[in-house]
């Protein structure tokens, strides 16, 4: 026997040990945890979110076998990380950080990510909202701030993001108070609180630390039932004579599905994590309250307040549909389009069939799928309160250019000799179908699984017959992938919805 056979039976020994460890936890140990727990956080290093998963990792080592090890995935409100924690096997070794803003992303993004998808199995802190002024502004309770919206028909409140947790209370503390006001949004914390320094508004909604190493600016009351033991000075709202609570929780999530040895250890931890003195060190330097909530009474409390965040975000017009329905059925559209396309077509050709080169047909398919799409970017809808970009932007430039180089690529083509050389263009149709078909199915079977298919078949038809370096390419590249994504750039390639 060759070489390349016994390189070839290696590989695919090999390909079978990774499938075994990444599926069946082989080689991985049986007890758990067998290795470090990672803790994935939405947000870039110095959040809030980020800041306290930092501290619960840090005093963690006292308590746990392994240790807790963030990892910061932002983007998209928290959807990015998410996302990333679903498609990763329920283990128990991929915990999320969550916090009550996430409420608001799912329902306002309407993405395939859902609450229901997670097991939210302890809360670890309560940040109370507040709002905040300038000094100038001489408001020392929330009487003054009601007395100042009457004088002042265009009061502003400002904060980071429409739609956001700190909007919302915004939204709520006018309802509570009986006042008229306007929101603006600063895009993040540290420009409203720039705006707020300069005076920009009469109240900047956030949390009590962020007054924290800044002068000129006073908490005027917090949305809690108690006062902060850092703020012993600053009212609560309930104090004041009105029932206003909200703050901004703070937990962590497993993926569902986790092994109840996984969150019994992990709640474990967590519990002793917020036991300890260095714990409560960190809340009164970072002005929260210490509420550890166990699964139930945590999982209670989300859909409690999954309803009236339902009802802020409907109030502030963001749960507003963002396609309009067609008044004429998709697929009339696209029968239309297909038929005007076809006729230019021929007519560019003279009504000669035959003139049509292969190139053109490809031009012209491209220019359907582009004006198909472009009549669907026609429908998407903006809520009127968001101040967002519209959401046709993108896909429209990038169909306008895909237009141009199929119109392009027709007159280039004209009158062009059709070539008969050995090359089919049925096979490249065939690989293009083939490409689709797979990248549609990594995602439910997962990378491992479909890429060495997808590799023989496409060597297959193009003619390649030599099985040992088929089987070497084919799963030696999936190998090879796994340790530069997975173990080099700490890109996880993903397992499949179905087998995860």
């Amino acid at each position: 026997m060759k070489v390349k056979n016994y390189i070839a039976g290696f590989v695919v020994i090999s390909y079978l040990v990774l499938l075994g460890y990444l599926y069946l936890g082989i080689g991985q140990g049986t007890q758990y945890p067998a290795k470090p727990i990672t803790i994935v956080i939405h947000s870039k290093p110095g959040s809030a979110i980020d800041y306290m998963a930092r501290k619960v990792s840090e005093i963690a080592r006292n308590y746990s076998d392994v240790p807790f090890v963030v990892e910061n995935r932002s983007g998209t409100q928290g959807l990015v990380a998410m996302q990333h924690v679903l498609d990763k096997k329920p283990d128990g070794y991929t915990l999320l950080g969550v916090t009550k803003s996430f409420l608001s992303t799912v329902m306002v993004n309407k993405s395939k990510v859902k609450l229901d998808d997670f097991l939210f199995i302890a809360n670890m802190v309560d940040d109370p909202e507040a709002i905040i002024s300038n000094q100038d502004r001489g408001f020392s309770t929330v009487q003054d701030v009601i007395h100042n919206s009457k004088l002042d028909k265009k009061q502003v409140w400002i904060g980071p993001g429409t739609g956001g947790r700190d909007h919302l209370m915004a939204l709520k503390s006018w309802e509570v108070l009986g006042i008229n006001a306007n929101w603006i949004d600063y895009k993040s914390g540290p420009q409203s609180i720039l705006a707020l320094l300069r005076d920009e508004a009469a109240i900047y909604v956030g949390n009590p630390s962020d007054i924290k190493g800044k002068s000129g600016l006073d908490v005027v009351s917090i949305a809690s039932e108690s006062r902060l033991s850092s703020l012993p000075d600053v009212p609560t709202f309930k104090e004041q004579g009105y029932d206003l609570y909200e703050s901004m929780w703070r937990g962590f999530a497993f993926k569902k599905g986790v092994p109840d040895e996984a969150t019994e250890y992990v709640t474990k931890i967590l519990q002793e994590v917020v036991n300890d003195q260095e714990w409560k060190n960190y809340c009164n330097e970072t002005y929260v309250f210490s509420n550890f909530e166990k699964h139930v009474e945590f999982t209670q409390r989300i859909e409690q307040e999954v309803e009236e965040t339902n009802n802020y975000l409907n109030k502030a017009g963001l749960l507003a549909a963002y396609q309009a329905q067609s008044k004429i059925p998709l697929i009339y559209i696209l029968l239309i389009i297909v038929g005007v396309t076809l006729t230019l077509l021929l007519a560019f050709n003279k009504f000669r069939f035959r003139r049509i080169s292969y190139d053109q047909f490809i031009a012209g398919g491209l220019i359907i799928v582009s004006l198909f799409f472009y009549y669907q970017t026609t429908l998407f809808l903006t809520p009127e309160n968001a101040d967002v970009t519209n959401p046709a932007l993108i896909p429209r430039i990038w169909i306008i250019v895909l237009l141009i180089l199929s119109v392009i690529l027709i007159v280039k083509s004209r009158n062009k000799i059709i070539e008969t050389s050995h090359s089919k263009p049925g096979t490249v149709l065939i690989i293009i179908v083939l490409l689709i078909l797979y990248l549609l199915s990594m995602q439910w079977v997962g990378y491992f699984f479909t890429t060495p298919i997808f590799i023989l078949i496409t060597m297959y038809l193009l003619m390649y017959r030599k099985p040992a370096f088929m089987t070497i390419n084919a799963f030696g590249f999936v190998i090879f992938s796994y340790f530069i994504f997975n173990k080099l750039l700490h890109i996880d390639l993903p397992l499949g919805w179905l087998l995860i």
